[in-house]
């Protein structure tokens, strides 16, 4: 049972790209809300306009899914090389390497070697062999792996979307802002603290920064960009947390997959785990914290934070992301703790890490 103060409503949406859990209530629409706190990588700091009309809906749907195709290495079969370096509060800071690698369709394989870490995962026609059968991702290589293959949403019919001119570092930027619109929920002003956020760049459409929650964002750098077929991938990406960069992650190389040994899509020396991915998009969980208050009459605080759900449930590597009320960090920190998902999957399944954002709404009503 959910403690005293929870104001509860729970809708759980599955999404392309995302999960959301949200909880609120009808009647705290006229409660103050802060603005997202200043932060250089914030591309959007006007006004966004709401999509209206379906041809307003189908260019904004348009410019999302063709910054993805441009991007998409997944699109041929591929062997591609990543290195970063992370930094921080987490305990999986280091320097790491990543190879993935698929030869044909149904075949997979994901490598991974970091700070007291190693991971060799096969998928074969969706089967999971690893030597991890039980281990969490660490948060660090959740981040880079999300990054690279795991950013993008679902726009269908309970999707917000709002446009804007981005800028940044003085270049312009075309925007889409995203976010579930529970109960014709509906966004104004500048970016909300329940929108994601996708810029690319007006001449080439190529995605520029993502940013899937206030304080968390993603700069791809095409200055060395790689053309793998009619790809372009990014030669470098960014991550910052805080307005602080806490991974600096590089793509070695992107290549074609031949030449290679025949045995590293064999199963030897890998036990099977499930069926399915043993990563998934971030599920997002929203909540509001205190007593409802009188009349709709009231103030909000904001506290957002991260972390990885483990295969049993356990939350781990909690990370602030951004907080209105410093006071109220270890309150929400404590509430993410205590937060279990609610399916954990079906026997024969692949236990999954999930990427966890909480955003926390503490409500003070007005005296």
């Amino acid at each position: 049972m959910l403690p005293r103060g929870f104001i509860t409503l729970a809708v759980t949406l599955a999404l392309q790209g995302a999960v959301w859990a949200q909880t609120g209530a009808a009647g705290t629409e006229t409660l103050v809300r802060p603005p997202i706190p200043a932060d250089l990588s914030e591309p959007v700091t006007s006004d966004a306009q709401a999509v209206q009309t379906s041809e307003q809906r189908q260019m904004a749907t348009m410019l999302l899914n063709n910054a993805r195709a441009l991007s998409n290495v997944r699109a041929y079969p591929y062997e591609l090389k990543t290195t970063f370096t992370s930094s921080g509060s987490s305990s999986s800071d280091g320097a790491w390497s990543l190879e993935d690698i698929s030869p044909r369709r149904n075949i997979y394989r994901w490598t991974a070697q970091g700070p007291a870490y190693s991971a060799i995962n096969l998928y074969n026609d969706r089967l999971l062999y690893s030597n991890q059968p039980a281990g969490t991702i660490p948060l660090r290589l959740t981040q880079v792996r999300e990054a690279i293959f795991f950013i993008y949403p679902g726009t269908g019919p309970n999707m917000s979307l709002r446009t804007a001119t981005g800028n940044l570092n003085g270049a312009a930027l075309n925007c889409v802002l995203v976010a579930p619109a529970f109960g014709g929920q509906s966004f104004s002003g500048g970016r909300n603290w329940e929108e994601s956020e996708y810029c690319t760049d007006p001449q080439f459409g190529l995605l520029v920064t993502y940013s899937p929650t206030p304080g968390l964002y993603i700069h791809y750098d095409y200055t060395n960009a790689i053309h793998f077929h009619d790809k372009t991938i990014p030669g470098a990406f960014t991550i910052s947390e805080e307005g602080r960069a806490v991974i600096e992650a590089k793509t070695q190389s992107v290549t074609d997959p031949t030449g290679l040994n025949p045995s590293l899509f064999t199963p030897a020396g890998l036990g099977p785990i499930g069926v399915g991915s043993v990563m998934t998009p971030p599920v997002r969980v929203h909540r509001m914290v205190g007593p409802m208050p009188v009349g709709g009459k009231g103030n909000l605080d904001f506290v957002v934070l991260l972390g990885v759900a483990s295969q049993d449930g356990q939350l781990t590597e909690p990370e602030i992301l951004a907080s209105t009320n410093a006071s109220l960090n270890q309150t929400a920190l404590d509430r993410a703790k205590n937060w279990r998902p609610g399916n954990q999957g079906q026997s024969g399944t692949t236990p999954q890490s999930h990427e966890v954002i909480f955003t926390f709404e503490f409500v003070t009503p007005a005296t």
